[in-house]
């Protein structure tokens, strides 16, 4: 039992310890720790490589260089000049159909062909009732696509045709 107090106490007193604030004392030093820091002036110098390096050189003869004309920012940009394509134009065609609704027709063709009034709707109903089909204009492929899909999507249908131009 008498290993177990001694083993018990040496615990104790050395969480006691552990826990307990300590004084710490700090020395100041006089000397620095780099003998090349040091103000006497010694220390040891730098060793020399014990194997020599040979550099070469090569020049490269300079070509011939273009200049650039330097343009100033009120210089008009003449050289910037590109050839721009026009979109290949395709025809829109309103497709007669007897089971059409003039009013229903007119208002759909003015809601969805932005340069549509509603005396040139009915004139497109007239047309594409007493011919087969009318007219609309000339629209690039997309802008064309988009208003007849738009219009045969619509509730009754109203039947559309895009053509291109060139047949």
């Amino acid at each position: 039992m008498a290993p177990l107090q001694t083993l018990l106490c040496t615990i104790g007193i050395t969480a006691a310890a552990a826990f307990s604030p300590a004084h710490i004392q700090h020395t100041q030093r006089t000397h620095s720790l780099s003998p090349l820091c040091s103000d006497k002036g010694g220390g040891s110098a730098i060793a020399a490589p014990k194997t020599k390096t040979v550099t070469t050189t090569v020049t490269k003869q300079k070509q011939k260089q273009e200049q650039k004309k330097k343009y100033q920012p009120s210089d008009p940009d003449t050289f910037k000049q590109e050839d721009f394509e026009d979109a290949p134009m395709f025809r829109l065609f309103l497709i007669g159909d007897e089971g059409y609704d003039q009013e229903h027709v007119v208002t759909r063709l003015v809601e969805i062909i932005e340069d549509c009034s509603e005396d040139n709707g009915a004139g497109y109903f007239k047309s594409a009732y007493q011919g087969g089909e009318a007219f609309i204009g000339k629209y690039p492929r997309e802008i064309a696509e988009t208003y007849a899909e738009q219009l045969i999507r619509s509730e009754p249908i109203i039947f559309m045709d895009v053509r291109d131009d060139k047949d």
